[in-house]
């Protein structure tokens, strides 16, 4: 008889719980009692998210390891978002296991984020670090950034692999491309910094003009001094243009989603900061210290119409007040 591990016993406890939370029958007294058991103990709150991460993006990761096989996929994803009670119980436990993710690597991807491990240049939880390439130019990343660099007789490329950068292109002959999944953007000497996030990149010309290319839409030109947004279809204009402040360690925004503020300050803390569909898009406006982010979720919370609850040290809920 297989005797469950201390990890197994709390991903098993993590699932009852969401079970009973999403079952439309929790008592307020029931709601009381999770709250007890996650903010107990750091590994409550390190299962319940592994397990609350699973529900909130369904199969993310058991998608992205299937992407050879999707029909597997979307039957699993089909069946986590029908399944009730014991069922949806069951299928949890099997996309853990079938995606490959413990505990363990959740909480080490939190500090050193595994996908920047075979980048050219990538930087951890809460750092920022400044690359001096082959041409001269200067590459900066944000925290929780990777980023590869390419250079050929046609042109130098840096592929964004996730967070921020800024680039210091030195004149060439060749052009300076920033690739991030939703398109390029191309400068030839220019100051600029470019932010990706889910749903879409941001680009800031700090110092003469750039280009951006969604990858399916029109070219957009981008003088000094303006910010814009790309997706993979189009291109458009932002009003924030303090996008470099974060190699000083301050985030400035204006009129900004309350999730995209919160995207950057999780790369400044180890512990996983979740923001209810409640309040996402609140729009913000002020300035933030990045290395401090419960200081800057604090100030958040005084002004805008949202709680912040903080279980432990691995676990902060943004919900609406």
């Amino acid at each position: 008889m297989k005797t469950l591990s201390a990890g197994d016993a709390l991903t098993d406890r993590a699932v009852d719980w969401i079970v009973l939370l999403t079952s439309g029958r929790a008592s307020d007294r029931d709601r009381q009692r999770f709250e007890h058991w996650l903010a107990s103990h750091p590994d409550n709150a390190r299962a319940w998210a592994e397990v609350d991460g699973l529900m909130q993006q369904p199969l993310s990761r058991l998608r992205d390891a299937t992407r050879e096989a999707p029909g597997p996929a979307r039957a699993a994803r089909t069946a986590l978002l029908q399944a009730n009670g014991v069922n949806r119980r069951r299928v949890l436990k099997l996309a853990m296991l079938m995606a490959g993710v413990g505990v363990g690597a959740l909480v080490t991807d939190r500090y050193v984020p595994l996908a920047g491990l075979s980048a050219t240049y990538s930087t951890r939880t809460g750092e920022r670090r400044t690359y001096a390439l082959a041409d001269g130019s200067v590459l900066t990343l944000n925290a929780r950034s990777a980023a590869d660099v390419h250079y050929d007789d046609a042109q130098r490329t840096v592929v964004l692999r996730q967070g921020g950068l800024y680039a210091d292109a030195h004149a060439d002959a060749r052009p300076f491309v920033v690739r991030t999944r939703h398109g390029e953007v191309t400068a030839a000497a220019a100051r600029l910094s470019i932010s990706q996030f889910d749903g879409y990149s941001v680009a800031c010309a700090l110092q003469d003009a750039l280009t951006l290319r969604p990858r399916r839409g029109d070219a957009m030109e981008l003088l000094q001094g303006a910010s814009a947004a790309f997706d993979g279809d189009r291109a458009w204009a932002r009003e924030d243009t303090a996008q470099a402040g974060w190699r000083s360690g301050i985030l400035s925004v204006r009129d900004t989603r309350l999730e995209e503020v919160v995207e950057q300050l999780r790369a400044y803390q180890a512990g996983l900061i979740r923001v209810s569909p409640e309040v996402a898009a609140l729009r913000v406006f002020g300035v933030f210290p990045l290395d401090d982010p419960r200081r800057a979720l604090e100030a958040l919370g005084d002004t805008l119409p949202i709680r912040v609850h903080r279980y432990g040290p691995w676990m902060t809920l943004v919900d609406a007040a």
